[in-house]
């Protein structure tokens, strides 16, 4: 890649064909060159270069000219040189575009490329590409744009990296009087041009180029003002449906206090003029951050108070939250490389949990953060197949990899542990000493730690460099010993306890390695006993430490460090006394359950002694810990599904959700908690599955409801009752001479065809995978492939139906038959393909490995290769522990018939 040329600036004109799906584009770049170049080499990908010219300072001698150092001095006199001869020439392969200069000639200190050049309004939701819906029965498209990581390539020709930032000015050109355009600065002029209409917006800040979007299509606009004077815009598809006026009123009161909220924060005022939230209907990723023009899926942006459900409406305020956070930590100041990805992606997940908790702390954002980031972070950081946060990457498609809740998820979490440990003043102040010595540049991971150590006068660095370069991470195992003391004095005898807390730490994997992995952490341990907790720093292997006697021992409390923590025998029992009295912090109630059960599926212990523990959780009602644990049972439920032995976990799940369903309720009930609502839905779903006869009653009769009038039942059940009814359908088998299953199939596929909004749709398109039949389910799977389902859509049945119980022996042959088209509808480089891979690890079933192998190497999809090694160690790891819950329950099964023999 040249690195000689750096763009300045970038005008852009656009020309989109939505009823031909091409566009045509013109693009004048104006380049500064360091030295005499001979050739430009710039990135470029499925673009036909229809004219280059290079306007500059040909130069036929050997002279080197002088290099201009100060940016915002270096001006261009291009305009007024000559026309420099060359040749173009494609790489597709390298994705490159080769400018080369007659031989002898080179050109220096500046030039104007100025192209011509055509390409395809793809299908594959990245680059350029079109994007299609309904306005009543009337097929209607619109072009956008997703450009993240390096797809901005696909749309005109560039320097496609984030350290490479220029300015841009687009132009976009309208053919139908009926389109409007979209870009992320304001529109400074519309004119006509031969009967079409240019919409030409104004200058961008210097950016990367993989935050430049282009929109063109029936939009509508509906704008407001935060109160320090940003016009904030939701941008939909113009339709016959009346409530879309209704439907943005959410997106915008959060949009207009975030972003106050994140101006506040950081210190620094959002930079531009405009913000516009756009809701497309076809879309791979949940949101995309570009500078002053951010894209959603639909069902996360647009929230109808009548039909949204309570965690729609929590996700939307929590998505927006995220890509405002971009905004700075992105968009304004920007990772030199991929490898700093957690640079962005790391802040955005822990800002968007940290401001919105202060706008709702009744919703339990901090303990959501530890079921809904924590967790998958950990149990992915517990594969050997892991990676670090900092990971190197060098193709586009090792780039699209590292979009995982490593980057994301556990990112955030080291930096919520880095927050607790130098203080939230420092750390915030650190932060806005980065963004201001950074804006409009680029940075690393080490030029924040700088800022951070600066102002909090601790060294991090580091500790840091270690969490954020070594993959995996740590569990501590504690034990203690109590010691008493007897001092005499004035003649009376007193006697003391004191403790000892005995800490070691290991690397924690799922599976154990073939050799021991030596891999020491520097852990900000916490450590509560009585009153406030101490704070120690375990970089060493082992620790002891000296505290007060108290009744329980709690490391890590809040959870707030990012390590797992295993108790021996007494300490957990004496945890438990606590526990059963409401003597501990919801937080560590999650904690204990959930470290105990990460011990569980590694095998270091036992899933019995989990269950037995969850006696002592009777009186709790927090919501992270009820969830979790409702999890955890559920996906023990579904790893012994058809199992003998399976009585007992099932016993267990029943007993559990039956006393959150009587904290929930079936109706809601004005005024409840937030956490109570989030919680219903679960709690419902799971005791139908487990085949309660109270709750599939009730659900069948809402399920007849629901059939005539939507709006009759509560929205947060609606997703629970279709999914009850069509697990309970049928006799669960594929005779015909049963069609209540198929009817019920029928019905849904109805529903999902009248669905009024994307929330709807998904709700209906989930419930046809949880049938028992599999000629059912594989109905619903060549439904997702079919015109019917959206591209963005396709994924969600194909996880569905491998995660139920049902549909794993047909979910691998299924796929492997209809690759073909699977891949047609995703198309090259969607990222759905790599989620796809990754839900094959439900299927539990060592067997397929070989032929999985086999398949995805004579039909490689590039960027998923990791991903495929993380699917083969997950489905070993749950071969392995549906063969631990054979031994461990059916052992037991066998004693009660033995004690049961005897006594008759």
């Amino acid at each position: 890649m040249d690195l000689d040329v750096e763009p300045l600036h970038y005008q852009l004109e656009f020309e989109p064909d939505l009823e031909n799906s091409t566009f045509l584009g013109r693009a004048e770049i104006l380049v500064l060159l360091s030295k005499p170049v001979s050739s430009i080499t710039m990135d470029c990908a499925d673009l036909e270069i229809t004219s280059c010219k290079i306007v500059g300072s040909p130069n036929y001698t050997n002279a080197a000219p002088k290099t201009e150092t100060k940016r915002k001095h270096r001006k261009s006199d291009a305009s007024t040189k000559n026309t420099v001869p060359s040749t173009v020439k494609v790489d597709a392969k390298r994705e490159r575009l080769i400018i080369r200069f007659p031989r002898g000639c080179t050109v220096s200190k500046s030039a104007c490329i100025q192209l011509t050049f055509s390409g395809v309004l793809n299908d594959n939701l990245l680059g350029f590409y079109r994007s299609k819906y309904m306005v009543g029965k009337e097929v209607r498209y619109l072009a956008t744009t997703q450009f993240e990581a390096a797809d901005a390539r696909r749309a005109f020709p560039c320097w496609d990296r984030p350290d490479v930032k220029a300015t841009f000015g687009i132009s976009i050109v309208v053919k139908d009087a009926k389109h409007n355009a979209v870009s992320n600065m304001r529109l400074v002029s519309k004119s006509d041009v031969g009967g079409k209409t240019r919409y030409k917006f104004d200058t961008s800040p210097v950016m990367s180029t993989y935050l430049v979007y282009m929109g063109v299509g029936e939009f509508e606009y509906t704008g407001g003002k935060t109160k320090n004077g940003t016009t904030i815009r939701i941008v939909t598809t113009r339709t016959s449906d009346t409530k879309n006026k209704q439907i943005i009123k959410h997106a915008m009161q959060y949009a207009k206090k975030l972003l106050v909220a994140y101006e506040e924060y950081f210190g620094i005022k959002y930079p531009l003029s405009k913000l516009d939230l756009i809701a497309i209907p076809d879309f791979a990723a949940g949101a995309m951050e570009n500078w002053g023009a951010i894209t959603f899926r639909e069902n996360l942006l647009l929230y109808d108070p009548k039909s949204s459900s309570t965690r729609t409406k929590q996700l939307i305020a929590e998505v927006i939250s995220h890509e405002l956070a971009h905004q700075w930590f992105g968009n304004m100041a920007t990772m030199k490389w991929w490898n700093d990805l957690w640079l962005n992606e790391s802040f955005a997940t822990f800002m968007a949990t940290k401001l919105l908790d202060q706008m709702h702390p009744e919703w339990d954002l901090w303990g959501q953060f530890l079921t809904g980031a924590m967790n998958p972070a950990m149990n992915l950081d517990s594969l050997h197949s892991t990676h670090p946060i900092d990971v190197p990457v060098k193709s586009p498609a090792q780039i699209r990899e590292i979009f995982d809740s490593i980057s994301y998820d556990k990112g955030g979490c080291v930096l919520r542990m880095l927050e607790q440990y130098v203080g939230k003043g420092p750390f915030r102040r650190g932060l806005q000493m980065y963004l201001k010595k950074y804006q409009g540049s680029n940075a690393s991971g080490s030029d924040l730690w700088r800022c951070i150590e600066n102002v909090a006068e601790v060294s991090i660095m580091g500790m840091m460099d270690s969490w954020l370069k070594k993959p995996g991470f740590p569990v501590v195992r504690v034990w203690t010993d109590t010691k008493t003391t007897t001092s005499n004095q004035n003649t009376k005898t007193t006697k003391r306890k004191s403790m000892t807390v005995y800490l070691h730490q290991e690397r924690y994997l799922h599976q154990s390695p073939a050799r021991k992995d030596r891999t020491v952490w520097p852990i900000p341990l916490s450590i509560r006993t009585a009153g406030r907790p101490s704070k120690h720093m375990l970089d060493t292997r082992s620790l002891s430490i000296d505290v007060p006697w108290a009744p329980a021992v709690v490391v890590n409390p809040r959870r707030t460090g990012f390590y797992r923590v295993r108790y021996d025998d007494g300490l957990l029992r004496d945890l438990m006394v606590l526990a059963k009295k409401g003597q501990l912090e919801a937080s560590d109630l999650w904690s204990i359950q959930n470290d105990l059960f990460a011990m569980c599926v590694s095998g270091q212990a036992h899933v019995r002694e989990y269950l037995d523990i969850l006696d002592d959780y009777a009186s709790v009602t927090d919501y992270a810990t009820l969830s979790d644990v409702g999890h955890n049972l559920s996906y023990l439920c579904r790893l012994s599904f058809g199992e003998k032995f399976a009585v007992e976990i099932v016993r267990s799940a029943i007993k559990f959700y039956k006393r959150v369903h009587d904290i929930t309720g079936w109706v809601p009930i004005r005024g409840e908690d937030h956490t109570v609502s989030l919680l219903r839905g679960p709690a419902v779903t799971s005791l139908g599955l487990l085949g309660d006869p109270d709750v599939i009653e009730i659900s069948t009769g809402l399920y007849s409801v629901l059939t005539t009038s939507e709006d009759e039942i509560p929205a947060d059940l609606i997703d629970p009752v279709c999914t009850i009814v069509a697990w309970n359908s049928g006799r669960g088998s594929n005779k015909e001479s049963d069609n209540s299953d198929l009817e019920i199939h029928t019905a849904l596929v109805d529903l999902y065809t009248r669905a009024q909004t994307a929330e709807q749709s998904l709700r209906y398109l989930g419930a046809m995978c949880e049938f028992k039949s599999q000629k059912l389910l594989e109905e619903t799977l060549n439904f997702a492939v079919s015109e019917h389902v959206r591209s963005q859509n396709m994924a969600l049945p194909i996880l569905r139906v491998a995660a139920n119980p049902c549909g794993r022996d047909i979910l691998w042959p299924w796929l492997h038959k209809n690759w073909t088209r699977v891949l047609g509808k995703a198309g090259h480089g969607n990222p759905l393909l790599g989620r796809i891979i990754s839900g094959l690890s439900h299927l539990h079933d060592t067997d397929v490995i070989p032929e999985m192998r086999r398949f995805f190497a004579e039909n490689p999809v590039p960027g998923t290769e990791r991903t495929l090694q993380q699917t083969v160690e997950r489905i070993e790891i749950g071969s392995a522990m549906r063969a631990r819950l054979a031994s461990e329950f059916g052992a037991k099964r066998s004693i009660e018939r033995v004690v049961e023999t005897g006594k008759r």
